[in-house]
């Protein structure tokens, strides 16, 4: 099922998936539907110039789930991007707003600050603030790249450790089906994931504690997928979400600005950046979002104000 927006919502991810053909519903005919739309947030912390391609990245992905699903752009109340100020007050809802309606499963998007302690990050408390409210009240978040980082150092304590070049390329990873998630459910058993990260968790910190499972992990890259052992927290190193061409435009972008990197592995045919990128991920990256709202589905409450059904808050 798809995106649930009304005619009035005038995003233009929401025009650009319509002209790609991913599913979207008028909320009129919607509400006609004896269906309960999950609400799933998108804390989207990348730059303005990102900001968009993102929200078309993640919401591709949640449209071609199984269920209704309303897709609410969320954003903090005191700290917002100036340059794109009137992208957020018009298509965004404030985290104040947020709480009053509810969610089901909430994403949080990477974002450019892996070279900042954690504590110098202008936004950190809200940050704080905003994740410790998800533990509570949301059924399952996904943190993504940056935000995985924060989220294992405010969760469970992990320091991140710098890596010695930037990981720019697709990289193979093994699924470790041992631990039976639904998160993984119907993958491949070798997957392949884009990386573009300074920083990294090591995977014998994972390893040690209790609550935590590695879900998808590579020889050569380290760990991809993380979770807690009920779902409700997942940790996600890489960018399953990226489209064919997102890997290049940083590549290019890191080459102008004087920045030394490595050409992206195992991604140019030949290691050639004049060809089109090979595009391996997209399959894998779709059955993991559909396993997360999957999940949501049959753990959320009626009342999206209620993160787990009341059977299992007893």
């Amino acid at each position: 099922m798809p995106l649930v927006v009304s005619h009035s919502e005038q995003l233009p991810a929401f025009r650009r998936l319509e002209q790609d053909r991913v599913p979207i519903i008028r909320r009129s005919r919607a509400e006609q539907q004896d269906i309960r739309p999950l609400n799933v947030g998108l804390l989207n912390l990348m730059p303005t110039a990102a900001k968009e391609a993102t929200e078309i990245q993640y919401f591709r992905l949640l449209a071609n789930t199984p269920l209704q699903i309303n897709p609410y752009l969320v954003y903090f109340d005191k700290h917002k991007s100036q340059s794109s100020a009137d992208h957020l007050d018009r298509f965004y809802r404030r985290f104040s707003e947020i709480k009053e309606i509810g969610l089901d499963g909430l994403i949080i998007t990477g974002a450019n600050l892996e070279h900042y302690a954690f504590e110098d990050v202008h936004y950190w408390d809200e940050f704080k603030e905003l994740i410790l409210w998800a533990d509570a009240h949301v059924t399952s978040t996904i943190y993504g790249c940056w935000a995985s980082h924060a989220g294992l150092y405010v969760h469970y304590g992990v320091e991140r450790v710098t890596l010695g070049n930037k990981r720019l390329g697709i990289y193979s990873h093994r699924v470790h089906r041992e631990h039976g998630s639904i998160l993984t459910q119907n993958m491949d058993d070798v997957v392949d994931i884009p990386y573009s990260r300074w920083t990294g968790i090591p995977s014998a910190t994972v390893a040690s504690i209790d609550d935590l499972q590695i879900l998808v992990e590579s020889e050569n890259a380290g760990i991809h997928l993380i979770s807690s052992r009920d779902g409700r927290r997942v940790f996600v190193q890489g960018h399953p979400e990226y489209d064919r061409d997102t890997l290049k435009k940083e590549y290019e972008r890191d080459i102008q600005a004087g920045v030394e990197v490595n050409m992206p592995e195992n991604y140019f045919p030949d290691n050639n950046p004049s060809r089109e990128p090979r595009c391996t991920w997209i399959a894998n990256a779709q059955v993991f979002y559909t396993n997360w709202i999957n999940y949501i589905y049959q753990n959320t409450n009626y009342d999206p104000l209620k993160p787990l059904m009341d059977s299992d808050r007893d």
